[in-house]
């Protein structure tokens, strides 16, 4: 189930942006027996599907209350699934009702604005699911690729089906905590090599902002996953496997880890901004010293040239001018020398 998942999640890649206009229904019977075949709303309002077959009905966009209220009352939904397949709702929710329950969670957070996630509401009954999302969802629209050579789908149960989206819709989080990681490693490089690393301080508080937007959206979904994750809610529904929703929480508890790393990563970013931040400045400051040393012998020559006592050398000559910037230049190009030889420079 876990290779589906991964499967399903890598092949998903975003195919448009923004909301659906106008609803979109998708319908496909898995068949363990005989070939999966797309089926429309009609026929699958009279459709009964066997233990060896799963009907998944996918809703992109709002439906009518007409046709919301007749899907639900064909599979036994009651009027709270109803209400929330009907129209977009925000907000992650888990519902038990008898052997049909519904679940509410974010999916596919854009790294740029977690906040933004399409909501996307699961609702399951015996051997039936339905999908609804206003926005695009495209591990959803992978759904085909992934199903297309796997005969054995229709032998899942419902809640087994809901476990691997709900495993896929993890992975998508996971997905976005990687693009986070790549944007603070290309920060650390540029660390490394830019000759003014305080420029890339907007950019690490940016990331740090953006970070604590995901782990709130995630830390919002901690209760559902912890429901559904329990034995008391798997022997509320209709499945043989009790432990269906363990590994799913169990995976949320690693995702969230994972976006606790994160701020890890970032106060390691900030200690290497900083130390590179520190050794520029020791770099300007080594430099004004050996600058500094270099003017000494001009301004002690000057200083002793200028006292009203005998010079060793006559100050009506012009020569001698020439004979001290002589010396003087070679004691700052000596200087010089020991400086590069040292390292200072």
């Amino acid at each position: 189930m876990v290779a589906r998942e991964v499967a399903l999640v890598d092949a998903a890649k975003p195919k448009s942006s923004g909301a659906v206009e106008s609803p979109a229904v998708r319908i496909r019977m898995f068949d363990a027996d005989r070939t999966d075949r797309a089926l429309e709303l009609e026929a699958a309002m009279t459709t009964q599907p066997s233990d060896r077959q799963l009907l998944w009905i996918d809703v992109a966009g709002e439906l009518e209350p007409e046709t919301a209220r007749a899907l639900m009352e064909r599979f036994d939904f009651d009027r709270g699934t109803e209400r929330a397949l009907a129209r977009e709702r925000r907000g992650p929710a888990v519902e038990l009702h008898g052997e049909h329950f519904h679940v509410r969670v974010a999916a596919e957070p854009d790294p740029q604005r977690p906040e933004d996630a399409a909501w996307l509401d699961i609702a399951a009954g015996r051997n039936v699911v339905v999908t609804r999302h206003s926005k695009p969802v495209a591990l959803l629209d992978a759904v085909n690729d992934w199903i297309a050579a796997d005969a054995t789908i229709g032998e899942l149960d419902a809640p087994e089906f809901v476990a691997s989206l709900l495993g896929a819709i993890v992975t998508s989080h996971l997905v976005a905590v990687d693009r986070l990681e790549d944007e603070l490693d290309d920060i650390d490089a540029g660390a490394l090599v830019h000759s003014r690393p305080q420029r890339l301080f907007g950019r690490l508080v940016e990331i740090r902002r953006r970070v604590g937007r995901l782990r709130r959206l995630l830390a919002t979904h901690r209760e559902v996953y912890s429901r559904i994750g329990s034995r008391e809610f798997a022997r509320g529904i209709s499945t043989d496997d009790k432990d269906v929703f363990v590994s799913v929480a169990g995976r949320f508890e690693g995702l969230l880890a994972s976006v606790e790393s994160i701020r890890e990563v970032i106060l390691g970013s900030f200690d290497i901004l900083m130390t590179r931040t520190a050794q520029r400045t020791n770099d300007v400051m080594r430099t004004l010293t050996v600058v500094t040393v270099m003017a000494v012998p001009a301004t002690v020559t000057a200083g002793f040239l200028g006292m009203n006592v005998v010079v060793p050398v006559p100050n009506d000559d012009p020569s001698s001018f020439w004979l001290i910037a002589g010396v003087v230049l070679v004691f700052e190009l000596a200087v010089i020398a020991i400086a590069r030889w040292r390292g200072w420079i």
